[in-house]
């Protein structure tokens, strides 16, 4: 079977990965906050941005979708701006970005001047919700079987939709999505990463998420007591990669960020040395 992968873009990442991810997998980015699972997705679409688009064995991204449920694209493309000075022009020129923010914002106190990415005048059309803000789920899914075929589409963030969701839906609607958004994907044939922020959720609903992905990459803090603070990346869960992993005794990966490169692997943790 002639297997496709999609690359990481992560030069440090990618030979462990012997390519990178299997094509058409939803994989789930579960970080403690400001452990990089952000930084990661920047650098992972900002690098395959930048590389030839024909390569052998490998899948480069027709498009890259940044799919937002509270910030608005001028927010996102500040803080990439101040982080990663050299991604920003290509992020900028070539990824398509969709702010569903006022959806999720509708009918909420929230007032309309501020959840409006431009500025807003009070007006009687203002106040008509749109098809978006009927339902939110429903526009997320037809955004997504329009753009998402061949492509890499960020989700940003699980934590909000599933919070957002859990107001109007109950829990088992939302695994429901979930599963169907795991099958979809391998008909788009691309990837889907969706963050999510770790202790939000209790345990039982966290490890209930988990199991409707292919993959599960957890970005946290080394707890072993270093004096240095150190980020440390690991895969919980990934179909068709964990055997790899294993017989390589990888056991997870330190992580360092800066502004010139990005997400790194600065060293690779393995069971019997270094």
């Amino acid at each position: 079977m002639d297997l496709k992968k999609n690359p990481t873009g992560i030069e440090s990442l990618d030979p462990a990965l012997q390519g990178g991810f299997p094509s058409g997998s939803l994989v789930l980015l579960l970080g403690e906050i400001g452990a990089g699972e952000f930084e990661f997705a920047i650098s992972s679409i900002a690098r395959l941005l930048n590389r030839p688009k024909q390569e052998t064995g490998t899948l480069l991204p027709n498009k890259v979708c940044y799919v937002s449920l509270t910030r608005g694209k001028d927010d996102v493309m500040k803080e990439i701006s101040l982080s990663f000075p050299e991604f920003y022009n290509v992020i900028k020129d070539q990824v398509e970005f969709k702010d569903f923010s006022e959806a999720f914002f509708a009918r909420s106190f929230i007032p309309i001047n501020w959840r409006c990415s431009s500025q807003c005048e009070l007006s009687f059309d203002s106040l008509k919700w749109s098809n978006e803000e009927e339902n939110l789920v429903v526009a997320l899914i037809d955004y997504l079987d329009k753009k998402a075929y061949g492509s890499i589409v960020i989700i940003d963030s699980l934590t909000v939709l599933a919070q957002h969701c859990l107001e109007r839906i109950e829990w088992k609607d939302l695994i429901m999505f979930l599963r169907g958004l795991q099958k979809a994907s391998k008909k788009w044939d691309g990837l889907v990463y969706v963050m999510l922020s770790e202790g939000i959720f209790e345990k039982s609903k966290q490890e209930e998420i988990q199991d409707c992905m292919d993959g599960v990459m957890v970005f946290e803090w080394d707890k072993q007591g270093s004096s240095k603070r150190q980020r440390i990346m690991y895969m919980k869960k990934f179909r068709g990669l964990l055997p790899v992993l294993d017989e390589d005794n990888i056991v997870n990966f330190e992580t360092q960020i800066s502004s010139q490169k990005g997400f790194e692997v600065s060293n690779i943790k393995r069971v019997r040395g270094r």
